[in-house]
């Protein structure tokens, strides 16, 4: 059997056995986060802060789908980065559309100005996002349990930490964003390679 009729055939039963709580409480923070900026005139210093956090919010959410908790009871008679990879996209494609969303938002209001350049704004957002996916991942390679799930927005916040006490053009986090790239800048895309490649080998079947 195709791994896409496979995924298929999970689809339902996989959409049931996924939480959808930590999605519905993160896209209810990312709205809140965001409304200051809607109903007044965009700032970078609101709508930067805001979409960035939306982003962590959404991908430190979508861990909690990570975790498979039948597969320790039961044997499963699918491959596991099927599963894996589906139960993640029930998450993750809603969670982007959220972000798109409030995004797209911020930009009808006369925001364009504040939160470009949008490249360099949607590189933060993943790399926000997959970072929490990441870690989460490699942990329910080993437990398939909450502590799993809440691996990754513990890695989340301790980087998240980390990262904002450098001073100057060394924070990832400039407000307005620089017009160049600056060392702080260059660190973003190896930030998203890695982190993409940690999820990809951690959605491996075990063994």
């Amino acid at each position: 059997m195709s791994a896409i009729r496979l995924g298929m055939l999970l689809l339902k039963p996989l959409a049931r056995a996924v939480p959808w709580w930590p999605l519905a409480a993160a896209a209810t923070l990312a709205v809140l986060g965001q409304l200051p900026v809607l109903f007044a005139e965009p700032v970078a210093g609101l709508a930067l802060p805001g979409l960035r956090l939306a982003a962590a919010a959404l991908g430190a959410a979508a861990c909690f789908a990570l975790p498979d908790r039948m597969a320790s009871t039961v044997l499963a008679p699918s491959p596991r980065w099927v599963r894996q990879w589906l139960r993640l996209a029930l998450n993750l494609i809603p969670a982007v559309a959220v972000w798109v969303l409030l995004y797209l938002a911020v930009v009808a209001v006369g925001g364009r100005l504040v939160v470009e350049p949008a490249g360099y704004l949607t590189l933060q957002a993943a790399v926000c996002g997959l970072i929490p996916l990441a870690a989460a991942a490699v942990a329910a390679r080993y437990r398939n349990n909450l502590g799993a799930a809440l691996t990754g927005p513990l890695v989340q916040g301790v980087a998240l930490v980390g990262t904002l006490f450098f001073p100057g053009t060394r924070s990832p986090w400039p407000i307005p964003p620089e017009t160049g790239w600056t060392v702080a800048h260059l660190c973003w895309p190896p930030a998203l390679v890695v982190s993409a490649a940690v999820l990809l080998f951690a959605n491996r079947d075990v063994g």
